[in-house]
């Protein structure tokens, strides 16, 4: 289904006219809009929705969901599911449009590495503008992206753990460095048979044309900075979970790998399981920390 949105346009400063709109205009608690503001010299836009029934003045977590290279906000909510989970957990997710379909992710991608985009100030700046909109659960702030987004989702975590108490990245991979004293959570989901973004890694990814990091390598380096110190690995029909046990603070950093899946989202009709309801399942139980 295509969805028609409310276009709205906003300073960064000024956002209280946002909904200015009779009540009877729009359902009770619902929010389904593309809003624009400025940031850092250019017009950025993301894709907001709060499910009807969700009571105006009730907090809520907020899940933003970044989208793959060259894609967009449209292509993540509907390859994720995310809606159908915002709707029965009551979450209000926000979907961001990268520059030209790239988010600087540390050593990747597209026109957002090559112009230095600051994107994790981005991501930042849509939690203040939805904290304005409407009450956010500012504890429960998650982050979820596909292949450069979540990239993007993990760099940001790492990057500002104050903000974001949680990321999932699904065939994605550690790009940039994660250093700090505060721990984070995190969980990667990744295909064996990804050759976009492989398992395994690459010097240089033809498709991304960087060195890509090793999936294994990049959950242990969001491990260290958890200071995790053992693992714990389990495993379904379709899955394996490695999981790291005793980080700090009850932090939570896992990597499930699915055999079967190339690059892409997972869905249960095709691989099983259902990417959405593994990322929420995750996230759901993480908080800021601090």
């Amino acid at each position: 289904m295509i969805k028609v949105r409310r276009a709205v346009a906003l300073l960064a400063t000024v956002v209280l006219a946002l909904l200015a709109v009779p009540a009877s205009a729009t359902p009770p608690g619902g929010i389904d809009a593309t809003i624009a503001t400025a940031y850092a010299g250019q017009v950025r836009t993301f894709n907001f929705y709060v499910a009807p029934r969700v009571p105006t003045r009730t907090p809520v977590p907020l899940l933003i969901v970044l989208h793959g290279l060259y894609l967009d906000p449209a292509s993540a909510e509907a390859s994720s599911g995310l809606d159908a989970v915002a709707d029965g957990q009551d979450v209000a997710l926000a979907y961001p449009s990268g520059v030209q379909g790239s988010w600087n992710a540390g050593a990747c991608c597209g026109d957002s590495h090559s112009q230095r985009i600051d994107d994790v100030g981005f991501l930042v700046q849509i939690v203040h503008l939805v904290a304005q909109l409407r009450p956010i659960d500012l504890d429960r702030v998650y982050l979820a992206g596909f292949s450069n987004g979540g990239m993007m989702a993990l760099k940001a975590v790492c990057d500002r753990p104050d903000v974001f108490a949680a990321a999932v990245s699904v065939s994605g991979t550690l790009q940039a460095p994660c250093v700090g004293r505060r721990p984070i959570n995190a969980m990667l989901i990744h295909g064996l048979r990804d050759t976009t973004v492989p398992y395994y890694g690459e010097r240089r990814s033809n498709f991304l044309g960087v060195p890509v990091t090793p999936v294994p390598v990049a959950a242990r380096r969001l491990a260290n900075r958890s200071s995790c110190v053992a693992r714990r690995t389990s495993a379904t029909k379709h899955y394996t979970r490695l999981q790291y046990v005793g980080c700090s603070e009850r932090t939570s950093v896992q990597l499930l790998t699915l055999p079967a899946l190339g690059h892409r989202w997972p869905n249960r009709q095709r691989d099983g399981v259902d990417g959405g309801a593994l990322t929420w399942t995750f996230l759901r139980a993480q908080h800021r920390l601090g």
